[in-house]
């Protein structure tokens, strides 16, 4: 067992919706909103504002910006992405907006400033910025590119080391012979994240829930009827390692 050292709000969510937004926020207090490409077809911004209503004022969301933003090229697709993402998310009145970049988004001065102009372009005030880069980048790189840009990295905490701040973002993937992550690989996990004021974390596993309640358990003590904030340890700089007997 570990020693508590600092209080963190903790925001947990699945991968996708699977039912009604009412049933999901009974299980979870944190939904990403991944917004289609521009012509697909998708909700309308009527239909956000009901699902705002739906849940309970703790209840958070995340908006992650459509393909053509993401993307990062400047022209007509980005402007409507990013035009549509900040009516989105004034509609479910997000806490968070996420960037995820493709593979061809990589380390140079050119990509590294067409995301400055994006995140500028989404930044509002109480909004946090996320960026999620895929491909070739070093971890200590994007940490240090998030980290001139405001922005705050999103990484898997059973994986990657954790960048410092007042907020984390992770994404706990079920990768190769990991499926399922037990009691004990979810104590490292908080232990990695460490005292933060929010920690949001994505499970994409099947058992989503069952983790959910089990990371809750491990990393944080319940404060009030509404659940979320709660004590947890200092992070370890060693990244986590799964282990077959710790899935379930």
């Amino acid at each position: 067992m570990f020693r508590p050292v600092a209080t963190t709000r903790y925001h947990i969510g699945a991968k996708q919706l699977q039912s009604s937004i009412v049933a999901y926020a009974k299980r979870f207090d944190l939904l990403e909103v991944r917004l289609a490409a521009q012509g697909d077809v998708a909700p309308n911004v009527a239909a956000y504002r009901r699902w705002r209503k739906q849940v309970p004022p703790h209840f958070d969301f995340t908006v992650v910006v459509g393909p053509a933003a993401s993307r990062l090229k400047p022209g007509k697709e980005l402007d409507a992405d990013v035009a549509w993402a900040l009516e989105v998310g004034d509609a479910l009145r997000a806490r968070c907006m996420l960037i995820a970049t493709p593979s061809d988004v990589t380390p140079t001065p050119v990509w590294r400033d067409r995301l400055a102009k994006l995140a500028e372009r989404l930044r509002r005030e109480a909004t946090i910025l996320v960026w999620e880069p895929s491909g070739v980048w070093e971890a200590s790189e994007a940490a240090h590119v998030a980290k001139q840009l405001d922005l705050v990295l999103a990484v898997d905490p059973s994986r990657d080391p954790v960048p410092d701040g007042p907020v984390a973002y992770g994404r706990l993937r079920a990768m190769g012979e990991t499926r399922s992550f037990g009691a004990a690989a979810l104590e490292r996990i908080a232990q990695a994240i460490g005292p933060r004021r929010d920690a949001y974390v994505v499970i994409e596993t099947t058992s989503a829930l069952a983790e959910c309640k089990r990371l809750r358990q491990v990393s944080t003590k319940p404060l009030g009827a509404e659940g979320g904030f709660g004590r947890v340890v200092r992070p370890r700089s060693m990244p986590i390692r799964v282990k077959d007997d710790e899935q379930e």
